[in-house]
């Protein structure tokens, strides 16, 4: 799954590249894998994506959370745009593994081969990307690690008492 809408240039460009040059060494070795691709396409010229039958677009989604966590793998191949990589904390938080470039983890505090797989290029995604889709012992562990950091570092609880904190810190510092 690729949980993104294609309206946004980053998430299209990370879709055009995916497609174009990562999901075919994939389906090359595992002619039944299929991918979903959420999120709204209105406006979007779809012409530049090189889609086959194996390739589902969504739209627009109710509940993230269904389609991501009944998928075997979260694909992340961003290769620009930046803010706040929800979309890899929202797999991590549902127990879907992650396959992202580095550009696509960039700011979380995941580590390679313990929360996620990081992968630059395509031969080295494509193969990450099988490696999580044949490894059930792996998806399971990475699973299992990544909904710890999320649970950990990033749970909306903690992340409001940190920011009191550092708060009341600078209130009672004074100017």
């Amino acid at each position: 799954i690729y949980n993104g809408a294609l309206t946004y240039s980053a998430n299209y460009d990370a879709m055009r590249y995916f497609l174009a040059e990562i999901y075919p060494r994939i389906r090359q070795q595992l002619p039944g894998v299929s991918l979903s691709i959420t999120g709204s396409t209105k406006g979007v010229d779809l012409s530049g994506l090189p889609m086959d039958e194996s390739v589902h677009l969504t739209g627009y989604v109710e509940d993230i959370r269904l389609p991501v966590a009944a998928s075997a793998v979260c694909v992340v191949p961003l290769r620009q745009g930046g803010g706040t990589r929800l979309k890899i904390l929202e797999a991590m938080a549902l127990g879907t593994p992650v396959v992202a470039t580095s550009k696509g983890a960039e700011g979380l505090e995941a580590v390679d081969g313990e929360h996620l797989l990081l992968a630059d290029d395509p031969a080295a995604f494509a193969s990450a990307t099988l490696r999580l889709l044949r490894d059930n012992a792996l998806r399971a562990r990475l699973a299992t690690n990544a909904r710890r950091l999320v649970e950990e570092r990033y749970d909306w609880s903690r992340i409001g008492a940190s920011f009191v904190e550092l708060v009341e810190h600078a209130c009672h510092k004074g100017p």
